[in-house]
C-alpha cells in the first residue's frame, strides 16, 4: 500500500484512537532534524514478569523503541550516502527513521515492517517530515518476498535472532539490484559471526566501520556494515 496525501494531524489523531499514546521527539542526524512520533510511556506496555513466566510469551512492541543501531545507521546516511533517485527499502523499518533521512535525501523508500503499527507511526513521520510519498509493505522478510529490487537495503538492529540470519540473506539476494548495496547497523545484541560468515559464503564482501556510543550511560559498540555482492554484481551464490 501506499501512504494517501494525508496531514499529519490526521494521521496523529489517527494513532492516537489506537492502542497508544502518540509522543513526538526530535532525533539530529546530521544535515537533518527528524521530527519522529513514537509510543509514549512505552516502558508501561511491557509486562517484564508476563514475558518471563510465559512459554510463548506476546511480544513486546520492540519496533516501537528507537534503537541506538537505527540512530547510528541514519546518521551514517545522512553524512557518507547519496541515495537520491534509488529505489530503498527500510527492512524492518521500526519508526522508520532510517528511511525517512533516505526520503529527504531524495530516495523512493519503501518502508517494510511485520508489524500494521509500525508502518503506521513511520507513515505518519514521513508526511510530518514533509517526505515524497512512500511505499508501506506488511511482511514477515524471513517468510515473504515482495517481487522487486532495490537500490539499497537499510536494516537497522535486524540481527537479534541467529534463525533469521539465513533468511535475511536470502531476501537480500533476492531484493537487492545488481550494483546495490545493504546498509546494516549491528549493535551486537547477540553473536553475529555466523551472519557474517554466511554473508562471505553466499558471495558477498562488506566493509565495517565501528563508532562507539553511549547507551543507558554504558559503552555501545554500533557496527555499520556496507554489503555487495562480489565480482561482477551478479547474482550471489
Amino acid at each position: 500500500m501506499t501512504l494517501n496525501n494525508t496531514s499529519p494531524d490526521f494521521w496523529s489523531a489517527a494513532l492516537r484512537s489506537e492502542r497508544y499514546e502518540v509522543a513526538t521527539r526530535i532525533v539530529l542526524t546530521g544535515k537533518h532534524h527528524i521530527e519522529l512520533l513514537d509510543v509514549a510511556n512505552l516502558e508501561a506496555l511491557v509486562d517484564r514478569e508476563a514475558v518471563l513466566r510465559s512459554v510463548d510469551p506476546v511480544e513486546p512492541p520492540y519496533w516501537a523503541h528507537l534503537w541506538t543501531g537505527a540512530i547510528e545507521l541514519a546518521r551514517h546516511l545522512d553524512a557518507h550516502h547519496q541515495c537520491a533517485e534509488q529505489n530503498v527499502l527500510d527492512l524492518g523499518c521500526g519508526l522508520g527513521l532510517v528511511g525517512i533521512v533516505a526520503a529527504l535525501e531524495g530516495a523512493r523508500v519503501t518502508f517494510l515492517d511485520r508489524d500494521a503499527d509500525a508502518l503506521a507511526f513511520a507513515a505518519a513521520s514521513a508526511e510530518l517530515n514533509g517526505c515524497r510519498p512512500v511505499a508501506l509493505c506488511q511482511i514477515d522478510f524471513t517468510r515473504e518476498n515482495l517481487g522487486r529490487r532495490f537500490d539499497l537495503i537499510l536494516a537497522a538492529e535486524v540481527l537479534y535472532d541467529a534463525a533469521a540470519f539465513t533468511p535475511l540473506i536470502r531476501f537480500f539476494t533476492m531484493h537487492l539490484s545488481s550494483g546495490g548495496s545493504v546498509m546494516l547497523a549491528d549493535a551486537h545484541r547477540t553473536d553475529t559471526r555466523a551472519f557474517y560468515d554466511a554473508l562471505t559464503a553466499c558471495g558477498y564482501c562488506f566493509t565495517v566501520q565501528r563508532t562507539t556510543v553511549r547507551e543507558e550511560r554504558l559503552p555501545l559498540a554500533v557496527d555499520i556494515v556496507t554489503a555487495r555482492r562480489s565480482g561482477d554484481g551478479g547474482p550471489a551464490r
